[in-house]
């Protein structure tokens, strides 16, 4: 008996402990973690590059191994894209800088995944040419293909409401100047963020004399939700010989495709 009374009253007690606790949760939810802003990840800018950041265009600059980068995230912040693709040993560099203002309700990570991962959508995305005042299509072309050796097309998976925490995919993009281009891109989610890493797993083409062998290309994209909009954060690396480096203006044309791949992600977070 005595035992029994025991364990009732520690059974009651239980109950009102877990009974409180519930009452609280339903009058002060827990809330998640804040979101950073943008000053916590990049607090040395100055105003300019603040005002192209947050620009429609954003900001993008290109500049070679004898180079830095303009725009470095804090040490605390945990993102270092330029060491990553600094490992590769380009020749050219290109780096990229953008918030994209929320239009309702602050957007998560699952929405920068859903974004980074409609491989069909790149194709008809264009570039704006100031020379020719035009707007080119950068791929006319863009589907996942099932694997570094199989070029058949597999279709994008539907909408999900979670994502992994990392994924590897292969994807085919018929480029409107290099033609067909394979890569290979790898997809990490992070406790803040999201980067998607895409690297060419073929040789590089144009009109069919190699230009870049595999691996020489290297594209890193991180989104993380901020305070004031998704941030998108790029940094491109190539390594072309210098003969074809004095007879193409490779540094151009990858900055002109990572403002397709910007606007790729733009669209896909509406």
């Amino acid at each position: 008996m005595i035992i029994k009374s025991v364990v009732m009253r520690f059974d009651r007690k239980a109950f009102l402990t877990w009974f409180l606790f519930l009452g609280i949760c339903l009058v002060c939810p827990i809330h998640a973690d804040p979101l950073r802003s943008f000053a916590d990840i990049f607090p040395g800018l100055d105003d300019n590059q603040k005002s192209s950041a947050f620009s429609d265009e954003g900001f993008k600059r290109s500049f070679t191994r004898n180079e830095s980068p303009s725009v470095t995230p804090a040490r605390s912040s945990g993102i270092d894209l330029f060491s990553v693709v600094k490992e590769k040993d380009p020749s050219h560099f290109i780096e990229a800088l953008m918030v994209i203002p929320y239009s309702g309700e602050p957007l998560g990570l699952k929405n920068a995944y859903r974004a980074l991962t409609r491989i069909e959508d790149i194709k008809n995305h264009t570039y704006f040419n100031r020379s020719r005042n035009v707007h080119i299509t950068a791929y006319t072309e863009s589907t996942r293909i099932e694997s570094a050796g199989k070029n058949k097309p597999i279709p994008d998976p539907p909408p999900s409401e979670t994502y992994p925490a990392s994924e590897e995919i292969f994807l085919r993009l018929k480029d409107s100047y290099f033609g067909n281009m394979y890569f290979r891109g790898d997809v990490s989610a992070g406790s803040n963020g999201i980067t998607f890493t895409l690297t060419n797993n073929r040789p590089i083409r144009y009109f069919l004399v190699p230009i870049m062998r595999s691996g020489k290309f290297c594209a890193i994209l991180y989104l993380e939700p901020l305070e004031e909009g998704m941030l998108v954060y790029g940094m491109g690396a190539v390594d072309i010989p210098n003969f074809i480096a004095s007879r193409i203006n490779i540094a151009s044309s990858v900055q002109r495709r990572l403002s397709v791949f910007i606007d790729w992600i733009k669209k896909g977070l509406e």
